[in-house]
C-alpha cells in the first residue's frame, strides 16, 4: 500500500463516533480461509485473499487507562467505499 493512501486515513475521526481515529490502514492475506464482515461494504471479505485491515483507537477519558482499539476488514478494490464511509457518505 502507498505511502501516501496510508496517511490519507491516519487521523480522520469516524462518521457518528468523533471520539475513533483512523490509526492506520494497511493490505493484509492470512492463510485462514474465512470471511469478515466489512460494515464499510456491508458483505463479508475474505481474509485469504487480499484486503485492508484499518485500526480504529479511542483515547481513554480515564488518565491511566489505556487507549482501545477496534478493527474491521475492507475488501481490496474499496478504497473509495472507504474514504465515502469515513466522510459519512455511507
Amino acid at each position: 500500500m502507498p505511502e501516501s493512501r496510508t496517511q490519507r486515513f491516519r487521523g480522520r475521526s469516524l462518521p457518528d463516533r468523533d471520539d475513533w481515529q483512523v490509526s492506520t490502514v494497511s493490505r493484509r492475506t492470512t492463510n485462514t480461509a474465512t470471511t469478515e464482515y466489512s460494515p464499510v461494504t456491508e458483505t463479508d471479505v475474505a481474509i485469504d485473499k487480499s484486503h485492508f485491515y484499518v485500526t480504529l483507537r479511542r483515547e481513554s477519558e480515564y488518565r491511566f487507562h489505556s487507549a482501545e482499539y477496534e478493527y474491521l476488514v475492507v475488501a481490496d478494490g474499496a478504497l473509495g467505499e472507504l474514504d465515502e464511509w469515513l466522510e459519512g457518505g455511507e
